[in-house]
Parts: structure tokens; sequence; C-alpha cells
């Protein structure tokens, strides 16, 4: 255990190190490290089970949308053109924690207004998309609840500009970017979601309500070779998943667990 302990802390001190090291080469504030360590240390404080949540696929989701915003500004295209609300509604439905999203939603908007010439802007942008986004897709059953998200998010990056511009309205094309930008996010987000599943082996609820389907093949089956089997299936769903609302664990997960339970 002390070894183990003592391998973690020369992991961090060489990240960290690293870390300072690709900040300097490419010229990116030494603050902004020290920003995302401060975060990392919060997650210790929390106590929260990073090996739940596997740190490196935090990173990974971190780096994504900070790499993509990086070549976005260098190339002189607006920032408008950063999909704000992506990895944040992403994180949601992977992880299914709110404050886990939210720490990825503040350490991207401050490490992206860092490296923008409209700093004020994309900071804000970004919070305000990652924290309304990230509560919208939370617990999401339905392919359509993220695609709502991200209409309702387009337009309060619309309304959000207006008030930053302190209603100054003008080169109307910038609204109309920040518009689809919530909605390709959204369409965006469905079809790579089945990738980052097999990537971060983990399931969401929208993959748990295929298997709910009563037409697949092996409940057909079930319900045809063994019908008191299927019906008692069903009760026991129905009662876990009761029993899991109340106590405030993943019901659907419970439901889906007892319709397979006896197959076997």
């Amino acid at each position: 255990m002390i070894k183990q302990i003592e391998k973690n802390k020369i992991k961090l001190i060489f990240g960290t190190i690293l870390i300072f090291l690709i900040c300097y080469v490419i010229q990116i504030n030494l603050v902004i490290p020290l920003f995302l360590f401060s975060l990392f240390v919060y997650l210790k404080f929390r106590k929260l089970n990073l090996e739940k949540y596997n740190l490196l696929n935090l990173v990974l989701l971190f780096l994504i949308i900070f790499v993509s915003s990086y070549y976005i500004i260098r190339e002189g295209r607006s920032i408008f053109y950063i999909p704000f609300s992506l990895i944040p509604m992403l994180t949601t439905l992977l992880f299914n924690n709110l404050e886990i999203s939210l720490l990825i939603t503040l350490a991207t908007s401050v490490s992206v207004a860092s490296i923008s010439s409209h700093s004020f802007q994309a900071g804000l942008l970004f919070l305000i998309s990652g924290i309304l986004s990230s509560t919208l897709v939370l617990g999401a059953r339905r392919r359509t609840t993220i695609i709502r998200a991200g209409f309702m998010v387009g337009v309060v990056q619309v309304i959000s500009l207006i008030f930053i511009d302190r209603f100054w309205i003008g080169l109307a094309n910038r609204y109309l970017v920040l518009m689809l930008n919530g909605i390709v996010s959204s369409i965006i987000l469905l079809g790579i979601l089945p990738v980052f599943e097999y990537l971060f082996k983990t399931i969401t609820n929208i993959s748990l309500l295929e298997l709910a389907d009563f037409n697949h093949p092996l409940l057909q089956r079930m319900i045809l070779e063994a019908p008191g089997t299927y019906h008692h299936s069903l009760v026991v769903g129905n009662l876990s998943e009761s029993a899991c609302s109340a106590v405030g664990a993943n019901a659907l997960l419970a439901r889906i667990g007892a319709y397979y339970h006896d197959i076997g």
C-alpha cells in the first residue's frame, strides 16, 4: 500500500511537470496548469472515487475539447464554432454525475478563455452552455431529450451573446452560428456516444433502454420458452425499480438487470 501511494505521488509530480512544459511550449499562461491542479486537489478532497470515473478518461475528454478549441482559435476562426456543450453533455451521460461534468466545464471554460482574444465571451459562453446542457441531459432516457437540450442551449447562447453585447444587435450571422452550435453539438453527441461507451467500458440510459425493448430477441425467446420466468422477471424488474428510486440508486439499470437475471 505504501509503495502504491509513493508511485501515485511520483506520477502526479511527473504529470504536473509535463503539463507545465506543454503549456510553456505552446505559450499558454502557466496559471492554467495550476488551476487544473487545484481542481484535481478538490476531487481528492471530496474523496470522489476516481477509479470509478477513471481520471485518464476525464483528462481525455478535457483534451478533446481543449485541443479542438485551440485549433479553431489558432486558425483565426470565430470562437462561436467551438462546440461548447458537446463535452459537458457527453460527460454527464457517460458518468451520470453532475459534479464531474461541471468540473470539466469549469476547467475547459477557464483554459479556453486563457487562449482566446475574446476571453470574456469564450469563458462565459462555455460556463453557461456547459452548466445548462449538463443539467438538461442528466438522467436522459431518450434521444429526443438530447436534441431538445441542444436546441435550448442554442437559444440560451444567443440570448447570452445579446446580453454580453449589451443589446447591440450586429453581425446577425454570429447568432445563427451560435444557434446551430447547440443543435449540431447534440447531433454529434448522438453519433459519438456509442464510441465513448465502448472506449470507457460504460453504458448509458439510452443504451439500457434498447435492452428494455420487449422485441429484443432474447426476451421474445423467453416469452415462448419460459413464460413463467418472463412474468417473474417483469415483476422483479418493477420491484427493483421502485426500490432503487426510493434510495436514489440507478432504477433503470436495476430494472434491465432484473429482466435478464434468470437467463442462463
